[in-house]
């Protein structure tokens, strides 16, 4: 993560501050999945940082979607909008890049590395064991999800939820890949995959929000421009639902799952005929 905020420093680009929030969600699912290992009030401490410096990163990745979405709809009336992006975007970098030098100017990365090298309070079990406790769990509750997710009557919240859970197993996952190998390589390029489409689908209702915060509506073209989204959401929506509705709907597969965290089977992804383009 640390190498990540350096290169923001030196150039917020739409790559860099794109891995530094990878960067940071992996480093805070450590942090999460891995808590008992750490001192509580210190973990809570960095976790909270974290979230602020979310917070910033966030607001310029959402100028970068909202400046890519507008380009690729091609609408000469976005020009103007885009550029009120671009602006914004602009000044969310600069406070960005200045939060994030404060933050190497006091050396917050050497300090926050002492603060968990402590030693905690509890006793924590084996790897191993904390991965078969913690992935069970977590593919149980990324299926109720996904469940409630495909459904037609499901809200963009619900979807959202579900996207925000298939990152959170997957960099949990990742960060037990030791133990159990190139089983996991699959399973992970799977949770890409579902990434990619819902990432869309979010990418569409955060413009349209922001848009409708900018009452975009009432300039020339924006009831265009609106409609565009919503179509582009509706349609990746559909395709999140056909692809994957029925993987997260298979009991049998959630089972297989649970019992390949648990090490009783090899882990592989989930299949279905809609998910391998039969249907």
């Amino acid at each position: 993560m640390t190498a990540e905020v350096t290169r923001v420093i030196k150039s917020p680009g739409t790559p860099e501050v794109h891995d530094l929030r990878v960067a940071i969600r992996r480093f805070q699912r450590v942090l999460v999945v891995l808590k008992p290992c750490f001192p509580r009030s210190e973990s809570r401490r960095i976790r909270r940082a974290l979230k602020r410096i979310m917070v910033q990163a966030g607001s310029v990745r959402d100028c970068d979607i909202a400046i890519r979405i507008l380009s690729r709809l091609r609408t000469p009336e976005s020009g103007p909008t885009a550029q009120q992006f671009r602006d914004r975007r602009d000044d969310g970098a600069k406070t960005l890049s200045a939060s994030l030098q404060r933050w190497a100017e006091r050396n917050l990365a050497a300090a926050w590395r002492r603060a968990l090298q402590r030693e905690a309070e509890a006793k924590t079990a084996s790897v191993e064991v904390t991965a078969k406790r913690i992935l069970p769990r977590l593919a149980a509750e990324l299926f109720q999800l996904g469940r409630d997710a495909v459904d037609e009557d499901a809200s963009i919240h619900q979807i959202h939820e579900f996207r925000i859970a298939t990152k959170n197993l997957r960099y949990t996952v990742e960060l037990f890949g030791p133990i159990y190998g190139t089983d996991l390589i699959a399973l992970t390029q799977q949770f890409k995959q579902v990434q990619a489409v819902l990432g869309d689908v979010n990418d569409c209702a955060t413009v349209r929000r922001m848009l409708t915060r900018q009452k975009v509506s009432g300039q020339p073209g924006g009831k265009e421009i609106l409609a565009a989204l919503k179509k582009r959401q509706r349609k990746k929506t559909d395709q999140f639902r056909n692809e994957f509705g029925p993987v997260f709907a298979d009991a049998a597969t959630l089972k297989q799952w649970k019992a390949g965290f648990k090490g009783a089977l090899p882990l592989k992804p989930a299949t279905s005929k809609t998910a391998n383009g039969k249907r």
